[in-house]
């Protein structure tokens, strides 16, 4: 079953590409702590409902993510990539920054990406 499951999510979530969030917050939970979340790439729900056609879940494609989370302090900033990529599964390789600023910077060239206009 997981194996159907894993293949349906990469089949959506190629469908889905390229993928541009258009937009995104940042929460801070406390010192050191900080969260962006965006709207996930389209197709998690579709392939969990294309894998287990007779069941239902409430999720639904486009929901809000916590797509990183930066921890740490000053001269030791880690950044954490936590989007939904089926073909970049986690535990994934961290990011180290020296501030928190250093971190964002990364994330909004990640995030801040426009389709090209024809």
């Amino acid at each position: 079953m997981r194996a159907r499951e894993a293949t349906a999510e990469k089949h959506f979530f190629d469908a889905a590409q390229p993928f541009f969030p258009l937009g995104f917050s940042v929460g801070n939970r406390n010192h050191g702590h900080w969260d962006v979340f965006a709207q996930m790439c389209p197709g998690k729900a579709s392939a969990w409902q294309a894998a287990h056609p007779e069941g239902s879940t409430s999720a639904t494609d486009r929901d809000r993510e916590r797509a990183f989370r930066i921890r740490g302090e000053l001269g030791k900033v880690i950044v954490f990539d936590e989007r939904w990529d089926p073909h970049r599964p986690h535990p994934r390789e961290t990011l180290k920054f020296r501030s928190v600023l250093a971190a964002m910077v990364y994330i909004m060239e990640e995030l801040m990406q426009e389709p090209a206009r024809s």
